[in-house]
């Protein structure tokens, strides 16, 4: 008798927890759910889809077009991105750095520039061994903030930019909780 007792509620809460989903969960949910299927998550910040991406793109591209940037010394015409804050160097191309803490490790980066954030990709080599990086930061007047992220290691530079060459300081983070410091300088182009 109390097993069948047992066996009731159980049902009832079930059928009352069964009902709860059901109004927010529709059978097709279900179905792709079980399947692994998942519903794909947008970010409000980013365009849905290419064409909006193409749409924000072209209207940034008219928009900075009609404004008219503060003349620069570098007349070479190698860069494309306007001079944010009066800033000397150019953040974006190849740029080499030296990471210096107990060792010397080379950081060899493609940098990208959409107004202040920065983006890329690269290598760092310490002795033989050399690791693939990605790498994405801020520029905040002639500071540029920059994680440098490895398999294992994040490397958070912040970077004088108003210097020829780029110098400061950064923090190493391993994914076993460990941290250190360093410095950061860039490389001469020979």
């Amino acid at each position: 008798m109390s097993l069948m007792l047992a066996a009731a509620i159980l049902a009832a809460f079930g059928c009352v927890v069964l009902s709860d989903r059901a109004e927010s969960t529709s059978v097709d949910e279900y179905i792709s759910a079980s399947r692994g299927e998942v519903k794909p998550v947008f970010d409000p910040r980013f365009p849905a889809d290419p064409r909006s991406s193409r749409k924000l793109w072209e209207s940034r591209k008219e928009s900075s077009a009609s404004v008219t940037e503060a003349p620069t010394e570098n007349t070479s015409g190698a860069s494309a991105a306007p001079v944010i804050e009066g800033r000397a160097p150019e953040i974006s191309g190849r740029l080499s750095f030296v990471l210096k803490d107990l060792t010397s490790k080379s950081l060899e980066l493609h940098l990208y520039r959409l107004d202040s954030t920065v983006f890329g990709h690269g290598t760092i080599s310490e002795n033989s061994s050399t690791q693939q990086v990605s790498a994405i930061g801020d520029i905040r007047g002639s500071a540029l903030e920059l994680d440098v992220i490895s398999e294992y290691t994040i490397y958070r530079l912040k970077i004088d930019s108003s210097k020829s060459p780029m110098t400061g300081t950064f923090t190493a983070y391993r994914a076993d909780a460990s941290s250190w410091p360093g410095v950061v300088y860039q490389e001469s182009a020979a």
